[in-house]
């Protein structure tokens, strides 16, 4: 059976362990970089490999450099977290969505960051999670990853790992999510919550004049043409999981589906989803004669049969 996790943190619709002060986070992306003195520094912290032993080699650094009031060192390393050129960094490795709102995100709270993250560190310890393990993840994400992790899995341009480190107490874990290797080094990203990239998106297009209906997910179910049934994940079977898959999709004029967004799913399901959805046509909805893209949710449910 899977271990269940401890909630994490939103705000903003930013999805985080940190309670981040986002009052602006969710315009627009600033279309300046912050100033280089906000940024990482390199520094002399030592070797942190590319995998997830170097990744738990950096945080047991830190809490060791807490506990020992060596504040240099912790800072240092804290410093080391935060990513540099954050700008063209999101834009070059995420879709325009997730990287609008990603970068807003890292300007509102770049200044603050070493230290909001330090304070995560310290309460941590006060509340006794210790030991502490990482998790890489490539194309998929296990079924202890937060349920937006597959979607930010999903939105990369290209494949490259994405980690999370996990504090334990028990069998209780706190996430710290997500970590990506960039110029030999660990960085921290801040995630957005996928509603706010898809009202984002729906904002953008209300500016540019685009024609696009916003259909109910039981309306537009109803002109659904072809279903290519999702495979029940087998890790999901030996793991007793259930559960509904929430996703937005925009159908396109002819009536297939040319994009979808997963909204919230355990991982293993919402690649299921994902994979059968992707398949799906419509019959196409027409607007004054012409026809038109919509956008709707699905949802997708899994139930094991008893």
């Amino acid at each position: 059976m899977a271990m269940r996790p401890l909630p994490s943190v939103s705000i903003c619709g930013f999805f985080l362990v940190i309670l981040f002060p986002a009052a602006k986070a969710c315009a627009q992306a600033p279309t300046v970089q912050q100033p280089a003195a906000a940024t990482a520094q390199s520094a002399a912290i030592g070797s942190y490999s590319d995998s997830t032993s170097g990744l738990e080699h950096l945080l047991k650094d830190i809490i060791k450099a807490q506990r020992e009031n060596d504040a240099a060192r912790a800072e240092a390393l804290l410093k080391s977290l935060i990513l540099p050129d954050y700008t063209h960094w999101y834009y070059e490795n995420f879709d325009d969505g997730i990287a609008k709102l990603s970068v807003a995100a890292y300007a509102a709270n770049v200044n603050s960051l070493t230290a909001q993250l330090a304070r995560v560190f310290l309460d941590a310890q006060s509340k006794d999670f210790q030991r502490i393990e990482a998790v890489r993840y490539g194309k998929n994400c296990d079924d202890n990853a937060s349920e937006l992790t597959f979607a930010m899995l999903d939105g990369r341009l290209k494949e490259f790992p994405i980690y999370e480190g996990r504090l334990f107490k028990g069998g209780e874990f706190l996430r710290l999510f997500a970590f990506v290797y960039v110029d030999e080094g660990f960085r921290f990203l801040i995630v957005p919550k996928f509603e706010q990239v898809v009202k984002s998106e729906a904002r953008a297009r209300e500016e540019s004049a685009a024609k696009r209906l916003l259909i109910g997910g039981n309306v537009q179910a109803a002109r659904l043409l072809n279903r290519v049934q999702p495979a029940y994940p087998s890790v999901a079977r030996d793991e007793h999981l259930s559960g509904t898959v929430k996703l937005h999709a925009v159908i396109g004029t002819d009536g297939s589906v040319e994009s979808l967004r997963v909204l919230s799913g355990r991982c293993s399901l919402a690649r299921a989803s994902v994979d059968a959805v992707r398949h799906w046509r419509y019959q196409p909805t027409l607007l004054n004669g012409a026809p038109v893209e919509v956008e709707t949710e699905i949802d997708v449910i899994f139930s094991l049969q008893r």
